[in-house]
C-alpha cells in the first residue's frame, strides 16, 4: 500500500495488511511535506514510532501514534516491507542521540571507520545526501550490512567497506550528512506488540461526562469534562477550582487515556480516595466517587440540558447547536479561531486603557474544546476570576477592559 490518502480508517486494513503477514519486517509512514510519522513493524505488530523532520529524529510514544496522526492533515500513507536490520537501525535513531553528526565536507570515512573498528563495539553509522539515508551496520567494529536508500547499484567487491566508502566518495557526490552511533540497544515501547486497531481505539475522544461536585449531600457544581485533563485543588488556575483549604492547591487530576477516565493524586497532603479507598493513580466508571478534601466528586452522564441550574458545554460541531461569543452589540460564532482586542483586525472589539490591539484568541482544540488564551502579559477576567489561559464552555462570562462577554448556545435552524 503506497500513496494513499490517510485517514483512520486505514489502521483496520493496515491491521489486517499485518495479520496476512503483507509486512513482518518494515515500516508505515504518514507524510506530510517535510514531515513524516513512521510506525516501525516488527513481527508482524507496531514496534516503535518516531518523527522524521528536516534536522532530527524524535522518538513518539505509539500511544501518542493516532494522535499525531491527526494532526497531519491531507497526509499521504504508506506501508513497506524491509529487511528487520534496516527497521532495528531506523529505531536506533528514534532512541539514540548519535556520538557524532557531521557534513561529509569535514569528516573522512575511512578514518571514522578505522575508529569503529579500534573500539570494537556495535554500531551504526548512516549517510544521508539528498533526503536518501544509506545505513551501515557494524558488529563489535566490522561492517557486516550495508542498505543503500536507493536503486543505485555500486560496482565494487564483495567487501562491505569497500561498497561503502565508494558510495561515499562518489565522483560529483553532493554534499551529505554522516551521524555515527556507538550504542545500537533499542528502549522497547511500552505498547510494542498491539494492534494499531486497538492503539486508534484508545485515542477515540471521551463520551460526554460530567463531573458533579457533593459536598455533605449536596449538589456544589457541575462541570462538563473537557479533554484532556481537570485539575481539582483551590488554586484559581484549576478547572475544578474550590476554595476549601482541604484541598492543595493542585490536588488531584481527572484525564482522559487510553481510553479510560482516570483519577491521579498530585501529591497532595490530605490524599485522593475512589469510593473509599486510598488512591496515587487508578481508573474510573461512571458513578464511582471521589474524595479530595471535603468533596466528592461524580462522574455522571450530561444532565437535561432543559434544567436551568445546569452549566452545559456545547459542542460546536454538533448538528442542532453552535457557540457564540455575544456582547457589546457584537456575536460571533465560535467556528473559527477568534482575536479579541482593540486593534483594527480583531473579530471581537473590546474596551479600556488595559485592552491590547490584540489581546486575546480563542482556539478550537477538538470538538466542542475551546481555549481562551491571552497574548503577552494580557489577561482576562472569567466567572469573576482572573486568568491568562482557560478553557470556556456556554454560560461562562469575561470580562476585558470595560467589556464584558458571554458564551451562549444557540440552536441552529
Amino acid at each position: 500500500m503506497v500513496g494513499r490518502p490517510f485517514e483512520e480508517a486505514l489502521f483496520k486494513e493496515i491491521t489486517e495488511l499485518l495479520d496476512q503477514g503483507k509486512s513482518p519486517a518494515g515500516w508505515l509512514d504518514i507524510e506530510l511535506q517535510d514531515i513524516r510519522l513512521t510506525c516501525l513493524i516488527h513481527k508482524s505488530r507496531p514496534f516503535l514510532a518516531g518523527l522524521v523532520e528536516p534536522e532530527r529524529f524524535s522518538w513518539v510514544p505509539l500511544c501518542d501514534l493516532v494522535l499525531r496522526a491527526r494532526q497531519l492533515e491531507g497526509a499521504i500513507c504508506s506501508l513497506y516491507k524491509a529487511d528487520l536490520i534496516r527497521v532495528l537501525l531506523m529505531a536506533v535513531h528514534f532512541r539514540n542521540l548519535p556520538v557524532l553528526q557531521a557534513s561529509t565536507r569535514f569528516v573522512d570515512l575511512t578514518h571514522v571507520l578505522d575508529v569503529l573498528a579500534k573500539d570494537g563495539h556495535d554500531a551504526g553509522l548512516a549517510l544521508e545526501r539528498s533526503g536518501v539515508r544509506t545505513l551501515l551496520f557494524l558488529q563489535k567494529g566490522v561492517p557486516t550490512r550495508l542498505f543503500f536508500g536507493n536503486t543505485q547499484k555500486v560496482m565494487a567487491d564483495d567487501s562491505v567497506t569497500n561498497r561503502f566508502l565508494l558510495y561515499g566518495f562518489a565522483p560529483n557526490a553532493p554534499e551529505g550528512k554522516v551521524e555515527v552511533f556507538n550504542r545500537l540497544s533499542i528502549e522497547p515501547d511500552p505498547d510494542a506488540g498491539r494492534a494499531l486497531t486497538d492503539l486508534a481505539d484508545e485515542a477515540k475522544p471521551p463520551p460526554p461526562m460530567n463531573i458533579v461536585v457533593h459536598l455533605h449531600d449536596r449538589v456544589e457544581m457541575s462541570r462538563p469534562f473537557m479533554p484532556p485533563f481537570m485539575i481539582i485543588g483551590r488554586d484559581h488556575t484549576c478547572e475544578l477550582n474550590l476554595g476549601s483549604l482541604s484541598l492543595s492547591r493542585r490536588h488531584a487530576k481527572l484525564s482522559w487515556k487510553r481510553g479510560r477516565f482516570v483519577v491521579e493524586d498530585l501529591n497532595s497532603a490530605n490524599g485522593t480516595t475512589v469510593n473509599g479507598q486510598r488512591i496515587m493513580h487508578g481508573e474510573l466508571s461512571p458513578g464511582d466517587r471521589i474524595g479530595a478534601g471535603i468533596y466528592e466528586f461524580v462522574l455522571e452522564a450530561p444532565i437535561d440540558l432543559k434544567d436551568p441550574k445546569a452549566t452545559v458545554m456545547l459542542i460546536s460541531d454538533a448538528d442542532d447547536q453552535t457557540l457564540y461569543i455575544a456582547g457589546e452589540d457584537q456575536s460571533v460564532p465560535l467556528n473559527s479561531e477568534i482575536l479579541i482586542g482593540k486593534g483594527p483586525n480583531a473579530d471581537i472589539k473590546a474596551t479600556g486603557m488595559s485592552v491590547k490591539s490584540q489581546h486575546a484568541i480563542i482556539k478550537i482544540e477538538g470538538s466542542g474544546v475551546f481555549r481562551l488564551v491571552c497574548i503577552g502579559r494580557a489577561n482576562v477576567v472569567l466567572n469573576g476570576k482572573k486568568t491568562n489561559d482557560t478553557y470556556v464552555r456556554a454560560g461562562d462570562e469575561i470580562k476585558i477592559g470595560k467589556s464584558r462577554f458571554r458564551f451562549i448556545s444557540v440552536p441552529n435552524v
